[in-house]
């Protein structure tokens, strides 16, 4: 892999965790706001943020691995 694409690459990457983290703080925001309200709604944003993590911790993988 050229070393341009392999630094643009690892640019891309730390931009998606970076936004990884905001994605689970506004999903954390939302479920105080529900407060319990709408139990549907709050399982929904937990599961959100659960997936979000995980594509987190893949995004993690490729970048150690480049």
């Amino acid at each position: 892999m050229a070393g341009n694409t392999r630094g643009k690459l690892k640019e891309h990457l730390e931009g998606i965790h970076r936004n990884s983290e905001w994605v689970v703080e506004h999903c954390e925001q939302c479920i105080i706001l529900i407060a319990g309200d709408n139990p549907k709604v709050t399982e929904a944003f937990v599961s959100i943020a659960q997936a979000q993590k995980q594509l987190d911790e893949l995004v993690l993988g490729i970048y150690s691995t480049i």
